[in-house]
């Protein structure tokens, strides 16, 4: 079956540990979005480090787009993040989620 192209877009701040489950499951998924963006509102460099290693496996681009940690300001990086998808199919997800092996695939179904 031919499913339209995606971007998986997912909004993290400061909990890598989640995140990390996060990825793992999008690496998983049975069909893969076309690209991962990361929108990162200000999180330490620990969460950079844990992108940075997901990046030389990731088996689609994995995109992380940060600004400074000048309070909440989730909204203003999201719409950063919506802005640099390739794809007009995007796919929103908090950043505390594991998806199930089929959740890319039945969004596209």
């Amino acid at each position: 079956m031919s499913y339209p192209r995606c971007t998986l877009v997912t909004p993290t701040y400061n909990w890598p540990e989640a995140l990390e489950l996060l990825l793992l499951s999008t690496m998983n998924q049975t069909v893969l979005p076309n690209e991962v963006i990361i929108a990162d509102d200000g999180s330490r460099d620990d969460t950079k480090q844990l992108i940075e290693s997901f990046q030389k496996v990731f088996p689609v681009p994995l995109i992380h787009i940060w600004h400074q940690d000048i309070k909440n300001r989730k909204p203003s990086i999201m719409n950063q993040a919506i802005g640099k998808a390739k794809f007009d199919y995007i796919v929103e997800i908090d950043g505390d989620i594991i998806m199930n092996k089929h959740f890319i695939e039945d969004h596209l179904s």
